[in-house]
């Protein structure tokens, strides 16, 4: 685990001699994942340059909104490159299947982020643990090349921005966070359409999904948590491979949770965790000790196996996070 990664200078290098970048973000975006992907393309697609955009299984659809997203291919295939960037991914095995066709072109590697857990894999890694979200580190690299901000590239980063943030609402957030978001209203977004197709409204299909997993949810010890297969997602007719409709948030309303967490079956003998945490705990520390990656607040890993074998994991670790902090307001 770092702190600190500051190759601003050999980024720009890398970036200045590429005239075809290749930009990839982790697996199950979020809306900083896919809003940091989005606002660096249409930046970089603007100086001239190829850009090819890609993250495992394409844009969720509740990101779709964001322009541009048609143009994130769900995998790399025939793609020729001068240079690797992701974005708000600190191990490079969230990448997923398209980094490791990405790692096949041989070509060098920036990694932009701001999780504490980053471990460093690129060849110039920037990683600040003030930026709130990854879509700020990627302004802040935009101002240091001297890029203009059009209305798409704010659009995406104020996404990114408001989604990792829950609208502003986590510990993180300073007068400084407003004065981005500021920055980036004035450049053309609209944060009235990434609220109300980000936080403030749902798939009919993820509440019938609610309904079907909150009959397995559990408290105990401070952590809550919910069991999400792979026949939830058939019965609720929910399509989206990639989200769990909200429920790992909703679950940390309960006023005697301190720790939230939702076990997502997946294809091939997997189950991807999703992790949420009140200001004081720390849940980042549990998911890069299993191999995942994130926050203190929110944060997620992958594992094999079998839903009960990764709980019984999983459930000390949380139980252990939940005993060893303390909230930070009452």
């Amino acid at each position: 685990m770092t702190t600190i990664l500051n190759d601003w200078d050999k980024a720009g290098t890398l970036l200045a001699a590429a005239s075809r970048v290749v930009i990839l973000t982790h697996v199950s975006p979020d809306g900083d994942a896919i809003g940091s992907l989005l606002g660096l393309g249409h930046a970089l697609l603007a100086t001239g340059r190829q850009v090819i955009m890609a993250v495992d299984e394409g844009v969720p659809p509740n990101l779709q909104f964001l322009p541009g997203s048609a143009q994130v291919l769900p995998s790399l295939a025939g793609v020729t490159t001068d240079l690797v960037i992701v974005v708000d991914c600190s191990d490079e095995r969230r990448v997923g299947k398209v980094g490791e066709a990405a790692r096949r072109l041989q070509t060098p590697w920036i990694n932009i982020d701001h999780h504490v857990t980053n471990v460093a894999y690129a060849d110039a890694n920037i990683m600040d643990p003030a930026f709130v979200s990854a879509s700020e580190a990627v302004l802040n690299w935009l101002h240091k090349l001297n890029l203009p901000l059009s209305p798409d590239v704010a659009q995406c980063l104020l996404c990114g921005l408001v989604t990792d943030t829950l609208c502003f609402r986590i510990s993180s957030v300073t007068a400084v966070t407003f004065a981005v978001a500021q920055e980036l209203m004035a450049a053309g977004a609209n944060l009235s359409e990434i609220v109300q197709n980000t936080i403030a409204r749902m798939p009919t299909s993820a509440l019938l999904l609610w309904k079907q997993v909150m009959p397995s949810v559990r408290i105990e010890d401070q952590v809550t948590w919910a069991r999400l297969t792979l026949a939830d997602k058939q019965a609720a007719a929910f399509d989206d491979k990639n989200s769990d409709g909200g429920l790992v948030s909703f679950l940390l309303q309960a006023d005697d949770a301190y720790i939230s967490c939702i076990f997502k079956e997946k294809e091939n003998n997997q189950v991807e965790i999703s992790l949420r945490s009140v200001p004081g705990f720390d849940v980042g520390a549990v998911a890069f000790n299993v191999g995942g990656g994130g926050h203190k607040q929110a944060s997620g890993a992958t594992l094999d196996g079998t839903i009960d074998e990764v709980e019984a994991k999983i459930i000390p670790l949380l139980k252990a996070a939940a005993q060893a902090g303390a909230p930070l307001f009452h």
